[in-house]
């Protein structure tokens, strides 16, 4: 088997890619190519190059940095059956790790045991506008991107950021929006702080999505946070955070679909955060829940937590 490695040199420390070469120069027989990402985006144009370059071959990819570059690379392997896909966390969140358990998330940071991996079949979500692996969101989190974005134009992830002080600026700064919102083709239309669809467990590496939810059960989670006030939203924030799912059911709603459709009521644009990537777009939102989707590798042994 081939193993190729997509790298953001970007994401955590500088001299990471030179690091990861090292120690693949290491390892005896292990036939690898590595290539670094030169912009945004760029790791979904190399993903999609390599499964166009071996076509009828079992291949490894290997996404190293964050969240964003992790959803860059399954942007651009799709749902290909020749493709195993691997994360290995180097970024500054690396939110799907955490639907393992706690004690065996560490184990991904060892490329050897990647390399060493075997496959997990999950699920994973496709809308209109890409792909996600962990959640797709729109309100705070995507506010906090867009102020993110002001100040680092060149690129949202990877730069150490004060991102608390982004959140309490999105919080104050949110505008009331109506969204129309079927789920199933149930009819949830009204106003909302905060949409969230996870086939993950985390969301901005703090605020935790209700238990229950697991990235192979062939169904995507979600959490409407309706517009009560500022204050009531930041007590939410603060139970999702501190893992209350009591005081989430009564006071968002809660559950579980195969489709979402979204759609501001003027069908005007909307910012929407796919794993740690802004996507603007007006108009409606699909997001589909694609069952057995991704064959994603983890260390010999590793379960859902």
């Amino acid at each position: 088997m081939k193993h190729i490695f997509i790298v953001n040199p970007y994401a955590g420390r500088l001299n990471f890619a030179n690091n990861l070469r090292d120690q693949l120069e290491q390892i005896e027989g292990l036939e690898y190519y590595l290539f670094n990402s030169r912009y945004s985006g760029n790791e979904t144009e190399l993903a999609e190059k390599m499964t166009n370059f071996f076509p009828d071959e079992k291949i490894r990819i290997y996404a190293c940095g964050g969240s964003g570059t992790f959803r860059n690379v399954l942007q651009g392997v799709g749902e290909n059956p020749n493709v195993e896909l691997a994360f290995y966390p180097c970024g500054q969140t690396n939110d799907f790790l955490k639907v393992f358990k706690e004690e065996d998330q560490w184990r991904f940071f060892d490329i050897e045991e990647l390399i060493d991996g075997e496959v997990l079949v999950l699920d994973s979500m496709l809308t209109n506008h890409g792909r996600a692996m962990n959640t797709v969101s729109c309100g705070l989190d995507a506010g906090v991107l867009s102020l993110i974005e002001k100040q680092h134009p060149v690129r949202t992830m990877g730069i150490q950021l004060p991102y608390f002080v982004h959140v309490l600026q999105s919080s104050f700064g949110m505008r009331k929006n109506s969204y129309r919102v079927r789920a199933d083709g149930l009819n949830f239309d009204g106003f909302y702080d905060e949409i969230v669809v996870g086939n993950g467990s985390w969301l901005g590496g703090s605020l935790c999505m209700p238990k229950g939810f697991y990235p192979n059960d062939g169904a995507e989670g979600y959490i409407l946070a309706p517009s009560k006030g500022k204050f009531a939203f930041i007590r939410l924030l603060a139970n999702l955070q501190s893992q209350d799912d009591r005081f989430v059911s009564e006071h968002a709603r809660v559950g579980q679909c195969k489709k979402m459709i979204l759609a501001k009521d003027d069908k005007g644009e909307m910012v929407v955060n796919l794993d740690g990537e802004m996507i603007r777009a007006s108009g409606e939102w699909t997001i589909e829940l694609r069952p057995d989707s991704v064959q994603f590798v983890v260390p010999r042994g590793v379960t859902l937590e």
